[in-house]
Order: C-alpha cells, then sequence, then structure tokens
C-alpha cells in the first residue's frame, strides 16, 4: 500500500500544474436551485442532486477534472451519458451555450430498467473540466419537471 501511495504521488507530480488544479475544481461550481418539491438527496457518485417524489424525478450534475477529465466533442460526450437508456430517440439536440461555453442539450427518450423515461443531458467543457447536467423523469412526468431543470441549468457557473 505504501508504494502503491508513493508511485501515485509521484506521478501525479508529474501531471501538468493545469491538471493538478483542475482535479481540485471538481464539484466547485455553482447551479440554480431548483425549487419547491425538489429536495436534495445523497449524490452518490455525482456532485449533487435533488429529488421530486411527486414527479419521481431527479436532476443531477457532476463534473469530471484534472486526470479525469476527457478531450472529446461534445456530442460524443453526450452520447455516453445516455449509455443506460435502451430503445434510445433523440428527440431534441441543442447547441446552446452556457457560462459562455459551447454545450450540447439533448433531449432522449427510452427505456431505464424496463421504465419509460426521458431524460435531459447537458453537457460542456470549462478549462479542463467537463460538467454533465442532467434531468431524468418518466416520460408523462418530464414536461411538468422541465422548467426546474432549466433554472438549475441557468444558474450554471464554473468557478475559475
Amino acid at each position: 500500500m505504501i508504494l502503491y501511495t508513493l508511485t501515485f504521488s509521484a506521478l501525479s507530480g508529474c501531471m501538468p500544474a493545469s491538471y493538478r488544479a483542475a482535479k481540485r475544481e471538481e464539484n466547485h461550481y455553482q447551479t440554480g436551485q431548483p425549487g419547491d418539491g425538489w429536495v436534495a438527496v445523497d449524490p452518490g457518485g455525482a456532485d449533487r442532486a435533488w429529488f421530486n417524489a411527486a414527479l419521481t424525478a431527479s436532476i443531477y450534475t457532476d463534473s469530471n477534472c484534472g486526470t479525469h477529465y476527457r478531450e472529446l466533442r461534445l456530442t460524443d460526450l453526450a452520447q455516453e451519458s445516455i449509455a443506460g437508456i435502451r430503445n434510445a430517440k433523440t428527440i431534441r439536440d441543442e447547441g446552446p451555450t452556457v457560462d459562455g461555453r459551447a454545450a450540447v442539450l439533448r433531449i432522449t427518450s427510452g427505456q431505464l430498467d424496463g421504465v419509460d423515461v426521458t431524460v435531459a443531458n447537458l453537457v460542456t467543457n470549462h478549462d479542463a473540466c467537463t460538467y454533465d447536467l442532467n434531468y431524468v423523469a418518466p416520460t408523462l412526468q418530464f414536461d411538468a419537471g422541465y422548467d426546474a431543470y432549466q433554472t438549475m441549468v441557468a444558474g450554471f457557473v464554473a468557478h475559475r
């Protein structure tokens, strides 16, 4: 274990300073708050998450910086984010600007664990970080929670 720690420490010291600094930026950004009916919950592997029990819907955000950052096209990153959706059908694909940076907003319907869902996924890069802002809801409830998702996205600011 000590050898592993020493090896990791030595290798991380060889990484460019910009990547080491970027790694410290993971989960250092702000978003808008989804509003009434949305409760902050344990985000699991993401940075933050909210759940709306009435809609059985979730909003969550995640950042990957430094060594976790991958320089890929935004459309490819957006596609990776919905890899678990079966029978996926893209409903809308847009290229908005978020916090002064290009982004991809993809809305997709399909099945997740046998449930018909619709997913909104916004992906953007900022310096050596990729940010994912997501909304997942049963298809019939998607529209009812989409404004809350847009509010969260509108408040997104990557810390510099």
